[in-house]
């Protein structure tokens, strides 16, 4: 949990606070990525992502670390719970007879003691996963769309908050950083006068 918490301080603090572009155009890749995350299409979310926001002129380099946030680990909880959102927002799709999401991925998994990690690599892996998508059909789609569409707006708005008020105090802590050291400057030069003005004195005695 903690590595968890150290990447996700890096990702917003490298790869959002400090992009250089503009407040709309990183959050608004940082919205489109995060509705990308969303959508069962894991495995290609990458490309979509950058193809959205080359269409819509939003910022590409926010989008690639963000859609990971739906990857082989965290597929299970994030698409099982927008099946079951899914489930309840179609009509005559609340029927629970039927594998769950759970079920089919660890049948695709089953065969290998390592589960999800030792099969990132095969082709067959990712065509199984991508039939699973279409198998749960509409009800993951709506579930993940709804899901997707409320992170993603809510993403964009904290996004661009973040990124201005951000800058803001930057510029405002290096307004106060460089009144210091104009005072420190001064402050030096006229402590320098003060000792080349006693030295240049006649001495008393």
């Amino acid at each position: 949990m903690r590595d968890l918490l150290k990447r996700l301080r890096f990702l917003v603090y490298r790869r959002v606070l400090h992009a250089d572009d503009s407040p709309h155009r990183i959050a608004l890749g940082s919205g489109l990525a995060m509705l990308v995350a969303f959508s069962p299409t894991v495995g290609f979310q990458t490309f979509i992502a950058i193809a959205l926001a080359t269409l819509v002129r939003a910022n590409k380099a926010v989008c690639i670390p963000i859609v990971w946030i739906t990857n082989p680990v965290t597929i299970l909880p994030v698409y099982g719970a927008c099946w079951e959102l899914g489930r309840v927002l179609t009509v005559g799709s609340t029927s629970s007879s039927g594998p769950t999401f759970a079920a089919r991925l660890a049948e695709l998994t089953r065969h290998t003691e390592q589960g999800v990690w030792s099969r990132l690599l095969e082709a067959e892996f990712w065509s199984g996963l991508m039939g699973i998508m279409l198998d749960f059909g509409v009800e993951l789609w709506v579930g993940c769309l709804v899901v997707g569409a409320i992170a993603g707006v809510l993403t964009y708005f904290a996004t661009r908050w973040g990124v201005t008020e951000y800058r803001q105090r930057r510029r405002v802590r290096k307004i106060h950083r460089n009144i210091r050291r104009a005072r420190a400057r001064r402050a030096r030069r006229e402590a320098y006068a003060s000792v080349a003005g006693a030295a240049s004195s006649p001495n008393s005695a």
